[in-house]
């Protein structure tokens, strides 16, 4: 019993637990209840097949696949403060005690960090990402793979909140990290109307693994640094990307612009009126469908581990219409848009084109209208 109700934690807070044991501190939220130690306990249990006592990333991957496909029994219309945490940035570690170092540290100057400018007057042009290297900065360095992305969205919208609220400004510096300068510039661009904050925007000059004179890791997927002046305060490194802002991240900015961090968690809340709401449209019939659909897109996946993520989610769309409907529309929306090879691999691609003729149709379904029928 104690299993399944392990297995019936949201699907937030079991991705949450499954980047902890992946490579990162999960952020955690002000509801003790939500964090009980018995509940990691069960997915160690359930999930940790080496008997070593923690999950490592392939353990944890199949925790997140199998908990993303669970029904949701608690309460969706949370205030979205609850989801906001912000912590002591002396605290961040890696999971494990494992150093990790991924760019300038703690002390150190930041290099000159030349890139090709995206978006604004001077697109496509080589610019000092830096500029006049004055201020506040945000850097955040990153690939553009799923997880990385979501998280490089999320922080940008809430710097452009707290730059909304502070007389303290920050200057955010995004900077993607590839060897494809073509597909990063195309991606950047497609990505370019959900980042917010106003960021300087660029594309690595140097391949994946940037300049030289930063000393980049080339197996971190995002490196965040916080710095006044060109000087680095804190640096965080991700190995696996930052799904959702790090609350030791966000206890970094509260430090540097001098906001207490309930100010700042106020105003980071008031910011998602919509929260609850657009949570409840992601999870039709209590499935979060983009979550499920999460392991097929993974590129670093192989086609019998893709395969076997669809059909985990094909057993899903049998039994759930309204979740079938909209998972059949996300997928034709992205075969209309000409960007299917952007998603995955060629088998993920099969998956998705199968959906979409099976179940993208019609437009989907609401819960209320799946009940009447």
């Amino acid at each position: 019993m104690r299993i399944l109700i392990a297995l019936l934690i949201s699907t937030s807070c079991a991705l949450g637990l499954a980047q902890e044991s992946a490579g990162q501190r999960a952020q955690e939220v002000d509801q003790p209840q939500r964090r009980a130690p018995i509940e990691k306990a069960e997915l160690i249990k359930r999930f940790d097949k080496d008997g070593d006592g923690e999950l490592s990333a392939e353990e944890a991957t199949a925790a997140r696949r199998a908990l993303a496909a669970q029904p949701a029994n608690q309460p969706q219309n949370r205030d979205y403060r609850t989801a906001i945490s912000i912590r002591d940035p002396k605290d961040f570690k890696v999971a494990g005690g494992k150093e990790i170092f991924s760019g300038p540290q703690a002390g150190e100057i930041l290099p000159k960090l030349n890139v090709t400018a995206v978006g604004g007057d001077n697109d496509g042009k080589a610019i000092d990402a830096l500029g006049n290297n004055s201020g506040l900065q945000v850097l955040i360095l990153s690939d553009q793979y799923g997880s990385s992305v979501r998280g490089l969205i999320g922080l940008t919208r809430f710097i452009g909140t707290i730059n909304d609220k502070s007389n303290i400004k920050l200057n955010a510096i995004v900077v993607y990290l590839g060897d494809d300068t073509n597909q990063l510039a195309e991606n950047a661009k497609k990505y370019g109307k959900y980042v917010q904050g106003n960021p300087t925007i660029g594309l690595s000059r140097d391949g994946r693994e940037g300049p030289g004179s930063y000393g980049l890791d080339r197996n971190v997927s995002m490196t965040i640094i916080v710095a006044e002046d060109g000087k680095v305060k804190y640096n965080f490194p991700f190995p696996q990307g930052m799904l959702t802002p790090d609350p030791h991240v966000l206890g970094a900015i509260s430090e540097i612009i001098q906001a207490k961090p309930e100010t700042m968690r106020e105003w980071l809340a008031a910011s998602y009126p919509n929260r609850s709401r657009d949570n409840a449209n992601a999870r039709p019939n209590g499935v979060d469908v983009r979550a499920l659909i999460s392991p097929v897109l993974n590129k670093e996946a192989n086609d019998e581990q893709i395969d076997n993520a669809a059909k985990r989610i094909d057993v899903v769309l049998e039994k759930n219409k309204v979740a079938a409907a909209q998972l059949g529309s996300i997928a034709k929306r992205i075969i209309d848009s000409g960007n299917l090879s952007n998603y995955g691999t060629e088998r993920s691609q099969y998956h998705l084109f199968k959906w979409a003729k099976l179940y993208g149709g019609t437009r989907p379904a609401t819960e209320r209208e799946a009940q009447q029928k």
